[in-house]
């Protein structure tokens, strides 16, 4: 009986550990780095492969937006939280979709491609309400 206990017990153990483990294979790399544009926050992050930038139409930053990216197959590589308007991400080459959504629930989203020379940037902008 011990023995049943105790194999119930580290297969629970090792699905919880993999559980755990699995946002990390997703998100592999540098950890998301959200920021500002203020001066102080103007500093490059050539680092970072990709940036997004959140707006209105108008030019006008956002913060506070959620988004979430997938690879082409659906499947879910990273969701996160920017608190900034400019959010650095570091992603393998490939191509993605993100839905950002704001906390109206207003939602914009685009297709687009890690990879190659450069930091790729991402706009991600909102129409004014009318």
């Amino acid at each position: 009986m011990k023995t049943t206990r105790w194999s119930v017990l580290t297969a629970v153990l090792a699905l919880a550990m993999a559980l755990l483990w699995v946002p990390t294979l997703a998100t592999a790399g540098m950890e998301p780095l959200s920021s500002g544009v203020s001066k102080e926050d103007r500093a490059p992050h050539p680092d970072y492969p990709l940036k997004f930038v959140f707006a209105m139409a108008s030019g006008a930053y956002l913060a506070d937006i959620d988004l979430t990216i997938k690879d082409l197959d659906g499947k879910e590589v990273l969701r996160t939280q920017s608190s900034g308007p400019w959010l650095y991400l570091d992603l393998p080459a490939g191509q993605y979709v993100v839905v950002a959504k704001r906390m109206t629930g207003e939602k914009a989203s685009a297709l687009f491609t890690v990879g190659g020379e450069g930091q790729r940037v991402v706009r991600l902008t909102w129409s004014e309400k009318r």
